[in-house]
């Protein structure tokens, strides 16, 4: 369906820059290829709409396509003059934007965002088909050109539409966005109805339903709770099942081991250090043996009064000073002495 819209663009587009190419070239030897584009244009649009039903695309698209089969009819059997060659164009190209701006009302209902994209080129479709209308403002122009200028206007716009002409499809992140919204709107209308249930109902009434919502709320929760400590436990015993070290093993393993196990006896047994006996902790001693020690006085010292030569000259030693070792004798010899300073005479 979009291939189709597409090729029919490309076909009116193409055919558009090549009649621009040859603007020099007379209508009447150019006229036969723009005939069969418009026609292969038409035929393509109107394949498109059938092939996606009348829920997929409006019936804009089949109107454009039976429009542009037309015009290219017309123009195949050479029934369009030199001289009404813009008029011709202009009027087709003010139909097509026309139908181009209803087609872009059309996307905003399925592409509320991309919809406004098509305007802008449906639009100067609209004005350049009117203004090649007025036979006064474009009688100086080149024909061909005006004709290839509105040929490749139309075949963007188409180009443009058949971007966004069909539903865009939906993501899982915007198909969960869109079910997050659902239950929300669900939610407030559910408060919204039993709201206007309480409104119409009498005081006790009203008192004893609201008892009613709050115990029904309360095993509401208490299920939830309830169901989450069982999942809780199941995840635990799932996680200790994962961390157990115990392995069951069936028969045929038990006894293969059992065999591996007889013939490896020996190498095993060398492989296997001695257990090592653990050393006997060290023996504490009694707090009472060290009470029953013999405890030895210290000895006392000697102190001796000060005398009062210490006292002017500021010493406060009171520990009975060690008494002086005695004077050496002097060594003398007949030249000299040893003693320091010298004696004099």
């Amino acid at each position: 369906m979009r291939i189709l819209t597409v090729m029919s663009g490309v076909i009116i587009s193409a055919t558009g820059a090549w009649c621009l190419a040859y603007y020099r070239s007379a209508f009447s030897s150019i006229a036969f290829v723009l005939a069969i584009a418009m026609i292969l244009s038409a035929i393509f649009l109107i394949a498109a709409y059938i092939v996606s039903g009348k829920k997929r695309l409006p019936e804009t698209v089949l109107v454009e396509g039976m429009i542009t089969l037309l015009f290219g009819f017309v123009i195949l059997n050479n029934e369009v003059p030199d001289t009404a060659l813009a008029m011709f164009f202009g009027a087709w190209l003010a139909v097509a934007g026309s139908i181009r701006f209803t087609q872009s009302l059309a996307v905003s209902r399925i592409d509320p965002v991309n919809w406004a994209k098509v305007l802008p080129l449906s639009i100067l479709s609209t004005v350049a088909g009117l203004i090649m209308l007025m036979h006064s403002l474009v009688s100086q122009a080149n024909q061909l050109t005006l004709v290839g200028g509105a040929m490749m206007l139309n075949g963007l716009s188409q180009l443009v539409y058949s971007m966004y002409m069909v539903k865009p499809v939906a993501g899982p992140q915007a198909a969960q966005a869109r079910a997050r919204v659902e239950a929300k709107q669900a939610a407030a209308e559910a408060r919204r109805q039993e709201r206007d249930e309480l409104r119409r109902l009498t005081r006790s009434e009203r008192e004893a339903k609201l008892r009613e919502i709050r115990l029904a709320a309360e095993a509401d929760a208490a299920s939830k709770k309830r169901l989450a400590k069982l999942e809780k436990e199941r995840e635990r015993a799932a996680r200790s099942a994962l961390l157990d070290p115990t392995v069951q093993l069936t028969e045929e393993e038990i006894a293969l081991i059992a065999d591996g196990a007889t013939n490896n006896t020996e190498a095993e047994s060398a492989a296997v250090p001695a257990p090592v006996t653990p050393e006997a902790p060290p023996e504490k001693k009694d707090i009472l043996d060290i009470l029953d020690r013999k405890v030895e006085m210290p000895k006392l010292f000697s102190v001796t009064p000060l005398e009062p030569e210490d006292l002017l000259n500021g010493d406060d030693l009171r520990v009975a000073r060690p008494a002086a070792a005695p004077a050496k004798p002097e060594r003398t010899t007949e030249e000299f002495s040893w003693t320091w300073p010298p004696k004099s005479d």
